[in-house]
């Protein structure tokens, strides 16, 4: 029996439900419906659609963006969608035939990133142009920026609670931002390539990062300390999602794979290829039963989950943080906020850390606030009386399809599951997914290029290990100095 009849196929491996494409340029992100089988899709077409995965109905395509749209997010009601866009505006939409839509002015750059708080009523965007910016949805109002980046933005996301945002950018830094007093208050450096997304696990505890290098990496946001580093792809990662449960990570990379990590076990267990060329989006639905896919393909893959489905049936189910472990602000940053000094040297050495608006309102003082679900009735009156301040009221294009569901076989699938295999005897699966401490423990005799590329893994773990000692002893000097 070869190895390749021991990669066993079982109920617990994803499968691909549907396939769509419609959109005529790269799709740039998703974001399912929180309540509904439909998922949003932003695209460099300049559009974004909405299609429903669980029945055979056409999709609509929305128009008003001028350029590029690389961001669409969902409203926590589903009744608003944000997208962002090269255009360097941010627009509200009610996703109906009307189409109604305000645009928020938002940046000097492109807008790179777009999403609502928990509660619905904020957004947080971040450009090209450094700054990321927080508004009040329903009022379209300016709140307040967040400034110490030095290079573009690619990512900013809102904290489980609301009440942190974690934001990466071309400088090799990832920024930790509180709301309440719009400091910065913890700076995460990368040491070779920066990261172009970044993830809140849902516990809030951690984050996880997708790195142009190809690496992926999840960090401990109560100690900055680097908690588990994947060199899974062979080129740029360009997006990272947690599960809903916290335990697993799917990461999409520009060498045309996705991989799926268990993160409580330390290693990949699954390599997806779908996608003929870069995979650019990637989203888990709200319950973590689908995943969608993305790519340069313009094509949208729909994915049954699965591999979850071991888990839940488990006696005593697995945990990556337990409730106990959940990210306490006020426990964490207290003494940054005991002396303004030592928040500023430690929170902000390497770059400037400062907010332009300093008040910012909070939930529970806002008494005449409404919720998100109320926004769309707003938006159709605003739409007819035109808007004075933030941007315009707008009427957009809302046209069904085209898009088309795909046969199976244009679309090749290949799903290589690293659960459920094991090597013949005497010998080591050649996959790139299995773990680096069992290639060793299950083999000894390794033809050249394969030993070639365990030392290349292995001295470029040294080599990390080594750089963050240096910046350990330069911070160290630095404070003996001080002294």
């Amino acid at each position: 029996m070869n190895s390749a009849s021991k990669m066993l196929e079982t109920n617990y491996d994803p499968i691909v439900e549907r396939h769509f494409r419609g959109h005529k340029k790269s799709i740039t992100n998703i974001s399912f419906h929180p309540d509904e089988p439909k998922v949003a899709t932003s695209s460099l077409d300049h559009t974004f659609m909405v299609c429903s995965y669980a029945h055979s109905m056409r999709a609509s395509r929305f128009i008003a963006h001028k350029d590029a749209v690389y961001d669409v997010a969902y409203a926590p009601s589903g009744e608003v969608v944000a997208t962002a866009s090269k255009d360097r505006t941010v627009r509200i939409w009610v996703p109906t035939i009307r189409a109604e839509s305000l645009d928020f002015r938002a940046h000097m750059g492109t807008v790179r990133t777009v999403q609502f708080s928990p509660n619905g009523r904020k957004l947080v965007t971040a450009s090209d142009d450094k700054i990321v910016k927080l508004w009040m949805v329903c009022r379209r109002r300016f709140l307040s920026s967040f400034i110490g980046h030095t290079n573009w933005v690619h990512c900013a996301r809102f904290s489980p609670d609301g009440k942190l945002i974690i934001s990466c950018s071309d400088d090799k830094t990832i920024r930790l931002w509180e709301l309440a007093s719009g400091k910065c208050v913890k700076v995460i450096n990368e040491l070779k390539d920066p990261a172009l997304d970044v993830e809140f696990h849902p516990s809030g505890v951690a984050i996880g990062s997708a790195n142009a290098g190809g690496s992926i990496k999840i960090y401990d946001l109560r100690t900055g300390s680097l908690n588990q580093h994947y060199a899974a792809h062979s080129a740029a990662v360009n997006k990272v999602k947690f599960h809903p449960n916290g335990d697993f990570m799917l990461t999409a990379s520009e060498d045309s794979t996705m991989k799926i990590l268990d993160l409580l076990e330390g290693r990949p267990i699954y390599t997806l290829k779908a996608h003929k060329d870069g995979v650019s989006a990637i989203a888990f639905s709200p319950t973590g039963e689908f995943f969608a896919s993305g790519g340069h393909d313009q094509q949208l893959l729909i994915w049954k989950t699965n591999f979850d489905k071991q888990q839940n049936k488990e006696k005593n189910p697995r945990s990556l943080y337990s409730s106990e472990e959940k990210f306490n602000l006020e426990s964490e940053f207290s003494s940054l906020s005991l002396d303004k000094k030592d928040s500023e040297s430690t929170s902000c050495k390497n770059g400037q850390c400062e907010k332009n608006n300093v008040n910012v309102e909070t939930d529970e003082t806002d008494e005449d606030e409404v919720d998100d679900d109320q926004i769309a009735e707003k938006l159709e009156y605003l739409t007819d009386l035109g808007d004075i301040n933030m941007g315009s009221a707008h009427r957009g294009r809302s046209c069904y399809g085209p898009i088309t569901e795909i046969p199976g076989d244009i679309c090749p699938v290949k799903i290589i599951n690293m659960r459920n295999s094991w090597p013949p005897e005497g010998q080591s699966i050649n996959n790139d997914l299995e773990p680096l401490h069992e290639r060793i423990h299950n083999s000894t005799n390794y033809p050249s290029p394969e030993m070639d590329s365990i030392l290349k893994v292995l001295r470029e773990q040294i080599e990390y290990v080594h750089e963050s000692l240096s910046i350990l002893e330069e911070r160290i000097t630095s404070l003996e100095s001080e002294d």
